[in-house]
C-alpha cells in the first residue's frame, strides 16, 4: 500500500529520515558510510544498475562507494575509509532499508563480512515509497543533492561544529 499521494510528502518523510539516521562517532566525528552508500545506490538507480528495488553488493556499486568515500570522508577522519559491508548492514537499523536473508539471520551483536553478506543476504531494498520517488529523475536527483548538501557538506561539518561550540557556550554562560 502506498502511503503517500504526492512526491512533496514523500520527499519530506524520507529527508527527515535521512537527516535522523544513526552516523558512528570516531574520535568526536562522524562516520559518512550511511549517507555515501545512499548516494551511491541512487547513482547506481540513475544508470540503470538496478532497476529493481533489489540491490546487492556489486563491482559497480562498491566502486562507487569507494569513489564517494574518498570523496567526502575528511582526511584528517581515518587513515582507512569505511569499507560498504558496515554501512550495507547497520543502514538496516534506520528503519527504510530493509535485507532479505537467505535462510538464517544473523544478530546484530557484530557487522558481517562482505562474503557474509553476498552469501547470506539475496538482496537490499527501500521502503515502497522512497523506491517509487527514486523512480523520478527530478526527486531522485533532488534526494541525492539533499543528501550530499546536509550529510556530507564542508558546510554541513562546519555548521555542525559551530552549533557544538555554541552549545557549549551557552552551557558555560549559564554554569557563570
Amino acid at each position: 500500500m502506498i502511503q503517500f499521494f504526492s512526491y512533496e510528502q514523500c520527499y519530506k518523510h524520507y529527508t527527515k529520515r535521512i537527516m535522523n539516521i544513526r552516523q558512528a562517532k570516531i574520535h568526536g566525528e562522524t562516520i559518512v558510510a550511511k549517507p555515501v552508500l545512499i548516494v551511491a545506490i541512487i547513482d547506481a538507480i540513475d544508470n540503470n544498475v538496478f532497476t529493481n528495488n533489489q540491490f546487492v553488493i556489486n563491482d559497480w556499486l562498491e566502486g562507487r562507494y569507494k569513489m564517494l568515500m574518498s570523496q567526502y570522508a575528511k582526511n584528517s577522519q581515518f587513515d582507512d575509509t569505511t569499507d560498504i559491508d558496515k554501512p550495507f548492514w547497520h543502514l538496516e537499523s534506520d528503519g527504510f532499508w530493509h535485507l532479505n536473508y537467505q535462510g538464517e539471520r544473523q544478530g546484530k551483536s557484530r557487522t558481517p563480512s562482505k562474503a557474509w553478506l553476498k552469501e547470506k543476504v539475496e538482496y537490499a531494498y527501500f521502503d515502497e515509497p522512497l523506491w517509487i520517488l527514486l523512480q523520478n529523475k527530478e526527486w531522485r536527483l533532488k534526494l541525492r543533492d539533499y543528501i550530499i548538501e546536509h550529510k556530507l557538506s564542508d558546510d554541513h561539518w562546519y555548521d555542525k561544529m559551530v552549533a557544538e561550540e555554541l552549545g557549549i557556550l551557552a552551557v558555560l554562560l549559564l554554569a557563570a
